[in-house]
């Protein structure tokens, strides 16, 4: 970019930027961990449950409707640039720079709105879900997002933001059908087939990431490739034993 355009860019993302410090970040993460693990559980421990009902239906139509959008904006610009970026940061033109902030924002939000789903577990005393995978995986995200929005907003990563939108379409749309009550069961026979699908999402992205990182001709901090795959890896390992205590433990159990 030459002088003028960099600072042109500077402007627009300054436009789009949420709050950027280390500080505001942290207090959210802060925030969330006290919140689920002890403040909510602290309130709720001599209150019924909160059935959430209509709230929970409302809360998951906006999740399908959002990650969409954005799986809907990351593909305009997949289509319109590639998979595997071709031009480095400092050398792409204005509509690149524009088509990618757009999708970046949107999708930091979306971590963020993601952490409704931890505090409406605890409201509903559904306890048991409020899981270590559970709470890392938000926590993890959101800290991710910002990262990524603040430090590295390229679009090194819009192949992996765009597969987790896809599965978060199909994950929300799951959830809405299941708020609905039980007479909406037979609609979501599929639900063992949504791990399966993270799984396959998280061996893609590490995938990617490592044949990007051999690959690239655009300079990439190995800290923050090495913190992306380790994480992945992470929340793979989580999920293979979800998986397995989910569906083959209790198959066996009821196979004796």
């Amino acid at each position: 970019m030459s002088t003028d355009e960099d600072i042109q860019y500077r402007e627009i993302y300054a436009t789009w930027t949420l709050p950027q410090t280390l500080t505001a970040a942290g207090v959210v993460c802060v925030l969330y961990l006290l919140t689920v693990v002890k403040f909510l559980p602290n309130y709720m421990k001599d209150r019924k449950p909160y059935s959430l009902k209509t709230v929970i239906l409302l809360y998951n139509v906006v999740q399908v409707a959002l990650s969409a959008y954005n799986f809907y904006l990351f593909i305009v610009h997949t289509f319109q640039y590639g998979v595997f970026p071709s031009k480095c940061w400092n050398d792409m033109n204005q509509p690149m720079v524009n088509s990618i902030l757009e999708p970046i924002m949107w999708y930091f939000i979306a971590k963020h709105l993601d952490l409704l789903d931890t505090i409406f577990f605890v409201l509903r005393k559904k306890f048991n879900q409020v899981t270590f995978l559970h709470v890392y995986h938000h926590f993890i995200m959101v800290a991710w997002g910002w990262i990524y929005y603040t430090y590295f907003p390229t679009d090194i990563y819009v192949f992996l933001a765009m597969l987790n939108c896809f599965v978060h379409v199909i994950m929300y749309t799951y959830y809405a059908l299941a708020s609905l009550g039980p007479k909406y069961a037979k609609y979501i026979w599929w639900k063992k087939y949504l791990t399966t699908l993270q799984l396959t999402q998280f061996l893609l992205i590490i995938l990617y990431l490592l044949y990007h990182n051999k690959t690239s001709p655009c300079p990439t901090s190995r800290l923050l490739h090495w913190y992306g795959v380790s994480s992945i890896a992470v929340f793979f390992v989580l999920f293979i034993n979800f998986y397995i205590r989910s569906y083959f433990r209790k198959k066996i159990a009821k196979d004796n």
